[in-house]
């Protein structure tokens, strides 16, 4: 998939709408999969995935691989959820913001020829050692993250008769 990441990550959106597609807006509210989430809790979880993808993405691109992003205050775990009120947000602006921030970095990355190799040390949990990821390297893992809670949502809907 590296050479076709941006490509896979800027189709993010369409495969949660095309994994949504037909549900009633009370289906959102199922839950399986293996972590859990409920299908609406889902769509947020993968925009705010796309959020901070975006951010650790801009790090990268505008300071290179000197820069430390610190993203070890995000654990999305069920508390998170109830704080944030995924429970009960609508997800279309979720899925116009995740859909509009894929477009926008895709053509930072497009127009620069080195972006895909730009680096940023990551921290992601307390205490934890920094890691470098690449730009291509955030894109395979948010396409891979989304990809699994996606397949998720699928069990969601079959165990459901959905």
């Amino acid at each position: 998939m590296p050479e076709g990441a941006l490509l896979a990550w800027r189709a993010i959106p369409a495969s949660i709408e095309k994994a949504i597609a037909g549900l009633a807006e009370n289906d959102l509210e199922l839950r399986g999969g293996s972590d859990g989430l409920s299908i609406r809790e889902t769509v947020h979880h993968l925009a705010e995935a796309g959020l901070i993808a975006s951010n650790i993405i801009l790090a990268a691109l505008a300071r290179g691989g000197g820069t430390v992003f610190d993203w070890s205050w995000v654990y999305p775990n069920a508390a998170w959820n109830e704080r944030m009120g995924y429970a009960a947000a609508p997800i279309g602006p979720a899925l116009q913001t995740l859909s509009a921030l894929c477009e926008h970095i895709g053509g930072l990355i497009e127009r620069r020829p080195d972006a895909l190799q730009q680096e940023v040390r990551l921290l992601d949990a307390p205490g934890a050692a920094l890691y470098a990821r690449s730009v291509e390297g955030v894109l395979v893992q948010e396409v891979e993250h989304a990809e699994g809670h996606l397949r998720g949502v699928a069990e969601t809907r079959k165990a459901h008769g959905r």
